[in-house]
């Protein structure tokens, strides 16, 4: 949560410092999205940045994926910082750091060592740039949408205003809902977390999360289509292993008959996978989707534009598997007992069953799959430990 250590003015300067510290004092590219904390944490990253020597370039409100495309288009810039808290509500907030090709670390251990023994060097500077999407934009596949009429949801969040923008340029007409933030309603029963239930009268929603990482899409005849939906189709169009997380559903794997390789939750790993077996495409059911070639961390307006390449007039191909009944629960004020009889006895009654920590959240995940996945959940979750026990 914002103002709780060590996301505080006082934690996020001694972040600044550390990056600084780890980039060689180089140049970082800095980007938040609109959270009311937000203001006052970037300004006290920059003073860390500049005291570690970082030259620093402040973005501005964008996606995550503009401050990967502006670190990977600039040979100058050492690393990129997003201010975020993704899809959490507006009250949270975080710090993303990304290495010189704008991806996400997969190893913090050198980072984090940093922030004990900060060194401060000779002042480093700020500035603005004068087309931080740039890079980002220059990156979107370029197709003509022309006669398509979009509804997209930005969860008045980092994308509110360049996603509208982008998807504009396509010529398809752009209903824009949940594009006015105002530092407390990002996410809030909007966006990917949230997809309308209405299309109003539009041919596809577009829902993107608090970063603009997410996507969510609505379509008018199969409703709202998650990320193991795009992945499906996606998938159609390569060849090879298709990286998925454990949290994919089993119905996914079964249609994609041995294609799909499971991995750790979180997009850093869904990447990393992919690289290690090189796959064409991987992500998560909450939306994370990488594509080879595409963007440096995953973005939604790009997957959204890769699956209309798909389906221009608006038709998407998702038919061709069932999803298996999957239940998933978040638990506060409980621990992960992984010994749980309730577990147990669900996986051996033929349930798929995940309990975890969530990784953004102070919360335990609780996934189950199969015929009974509600039953199985709700008593999982209602038996697991308190967290003072």
């Amino acid at each position: 949560m914002a103002g709780q250590w060590p996301i505080t003015e006082e934690g996020a300067e001694i972040i600044g410092l550390g990056v600084a510290s780890w980039s060689g004092g180089g140049t970082v590219c800095l980007g938040r999205d609109t959270r009311e904390s937000g203001p006052a944490l970037s300004q006290a990253l920059v003073q860390g940045l500049i005291k570690g020597g970082s030259t620093v370039i402040d973005l501005g409100v964008v996606p995550t994926a503009a401050v990967s495309c502006f670190a990977a288009a600039h040979p100058s810039v050492n690393a990129g910082v997003m201010l975020t808290a993704s899809h959490n509500a507006w009250h949270d907030n975080g710090i993303k750091v990304l290495d010189a090709s704008g991806e996400k670390l997969t190893d913090t251990t050198d980072l984090t060592a940093r922030f004990s023994e900060p060194v401060e060097q000779s002042p480093g500077s700020v500035s603005k740039h004068d087309d931080p999407l740039g890079p980002w934009r220059d990156a979107l596949p370029q197709i003509n949408l022309t006669g398509l009429k979009i509804l997209f949801d930005g969860a008045h969040g980092a994308a509110f205003e360049a996603g509208r923008l982008a998807l504009s340029t396509t010529g398809a007409e752009v209903l824009a809902v949940a594009s006015e933030p105002n530092g407390r309603n990002i996410n809030e029963g909007v966006g990917a977390m949230h997809p309308p239930t209405e299309l109003h009268g539009c041919d596809i929603g577009i829902c993107l999360d608090g970063d603009g990482d997410r996507l969510v899409l609505i379509d008018p005849k199969h409703g709202v289509l998650d990320g193991d939906d795009i992945l499906w189709m996606l998938a159609q169009r390569t060849t090879g292993p298709v990286i998925g997380t454990v949290m994919a559903n089993g119905g996914l794997e079964a249609a994609l008959n041995g294609r799909l390789v499971r991995t750790g939750v979180g997009d850093a790993k869904v990447h990393a996978e992919m690289l290690r077996s090189q796959a064409p495409v991987g992500g998560e059911p909450s939306g994370h989707i990488m594509i080879k070639g595409g963007m440096p961390t995953s973005d939604g307006i790009y997957t959204a534009l890769r699956v209309l390449e798909t389906a221009p007039c608006g038709q998407l191909p998702v038919d061709g598997w069932t999803r298996l009944p999957q239940v998933n629960r978040s638990v506060r004020h409980v621990s992960v007992q992984p010994d749980l009889p309730a577990i147990t006895e669900a996986r051996n009654a033929a349930h798929r069953v995940l309990v975890r920590a969530s990784g953004t959240e102070p919360v335990v995940r609780v996934m189950v799959e199969g015929p009974e996945a509600e039953q199985w959940a709700a008593r999982i979750a209602d038996t697991l430990p308190r967290a003072s026990d």
